[in-house]
């Protein structure tokens, strides 16, 4: 009796092995193994599924080691990222910082992150290129130039900006930081004047400048 109540024992237990849970809820993918296979535990070259988690989700992606102070100082807050699937989509998925290596990938010069989406929408997908963008905050009320009217020299950093009587001034300028194609100025042009964008090496102080129309020719004395 006793040797039968083992037996019983070990055949509910192997029932319940028969039963294969996941420990995450996901998408899964194609099966590896069907009806009749042979399969082993803890054999990684051979699963029986993947499983991928669609909501949440989480994007990988680097920024360069010169921005890594950035992200530390606010890494601690909120910090938003962004996630666009495309540019023919204007839409921009919403999500958080969640994770920042402590390394710097020495073959790169990069620190990975990682942003969280709540992906209700289902518009992120497992191994898909994304673009990204972290807003680490917002500046209100910043004076932005073109970054091609920011010239670098020997002396320092200058634009020409140009006076109401269409001559040019060399400007000596302190740029807090770049942006895509614009630069944000900490100290040396005043919000409404006029900067040069083209043609900074034909110019002197003193000179005449002509405005441009965009993909036009010159009109008038300004620029």
């Amino acid at each position: 009796m006793r040797a039968d109540s083992a037996a019983a024992i070990a055949a509910r237990l192997n029932l319940e092995y028969a039963t294969v849970r996941a420990p995450i809820g996901g998408k899964t993918g194609s099966l590896k193994v069907h009806v009749g296979d042979q399969v082993k535990a803890n054999e990684p070259t051979n699963p029986l599924v993947s499983i991928n988690q669609i909501r949440p989700i989480r994007v990988r992606f680097t920024v360069p080691e010169v921005r890594l102070s950035d992200v530390r100082q606010r890494a601690g807050g909120k910090v938003g990222v962004e996630a666009q699937t495309s540019d023919a989509d204007s839409a921009w998925a919403q999500g958080k910082l969640a994770f920042v290596d402590n390394g710097v990938d020495p073959s790169s010069g990069t620190v990975l992150l990682k942003g969280e989406f709540s992906n209700k929408d289902g518009r992120l997908w497992p191994g898909q290129f994304v673009r990204v963008r972290v807003r680490l905050y917002v500046q209100g009320n910043a004076t932005v130039v073109p970054t091609t009217a920011v010239t670098n020299s020997q002396s320092g950093t200058y634009l020409f900006v140009v006076k109401p009587d269409t001559t040019v001034e060399a400007r000596p300028i302190t740029v807090q930081r770049t942006w895509g194609d614009y630069s944000v100025i900490d100290s040396g042009v005043r919000p409404g004047e006029t900067v040069v964008t083209d043609g900074q090496l034909r110019l002197s102080p003193g000179a005449k400048a002509s405005i441009r129309a965009p993909g036009g020719p010159p009109q008038g004395g300004k620029t």
